[in-house]
């Protein structure tokens, strides 16, 4: 099997890029320290990935009930999935690149922009907020023209 050229370029590149910044980070804090904040960020992708893993289960059972989004779920459970993939590969560049995809705030920029190819909504990231909130009547304010 021939691979196309570019894709031997990209991965020469990366393989450039990840031995540079293991010098650098070597001769920062030196090989053990360097070693072990490489064993610390695999563990931290194994951690992500059993999270991801339990995450997609309650979001199957959440859409299953009517009461989520399933596209962006799947969107943002393909982005994180991603993100503990590359924590767990060796590497301080893939590293960076998986702590950026493991952000809420990078995930949903992604989910958005590539969530929309795919037939996702704009409404990815809406679990921990709140869909109504109680307030006692004299802590708001009616604004609506129609009620004046």
């Amino acid at each position: 099997m021939i691979l196309p050229a570019h894709f031997i370029f990209g991965f020469c590149a990366w393989l450039g890029l990840e031995f540079a910044a293991f010098i650098a980070v070597v001769q920062n804090i030196g090989f053990s320290g360097a070693l072990l904040l490489g064993l610390a960020t695999s563990l931290a992708g194994f951690a992500l990935m059993r999270q991801t893993g339990r995450g997609a289960w309650e979001h199957l059972r959440s859409s299953i009930s009517g009461a989520g989004s399933p596209q962006g779920d799947i969107v943002d459970g393909l982005i994180r999935a991603l993100a503990a993939i590359l924590l767990i590969l060796p590497g301080f560049v893939s590293d960076l690149v998986g702590l950026a995809l493991a952000a809420p705030s990078v995930r949903q920029i992604l989910a958005r922009r590539f969530g929309a190819s795919w037939g996702a909504t704009a409404s990815v990231h809406r679990r921990g907020r709140p869909e109504i909130v109680e307030l006692a009547p004299g802590e708001w304010v009616s604004h609506d023209p129609v009620r004046r």
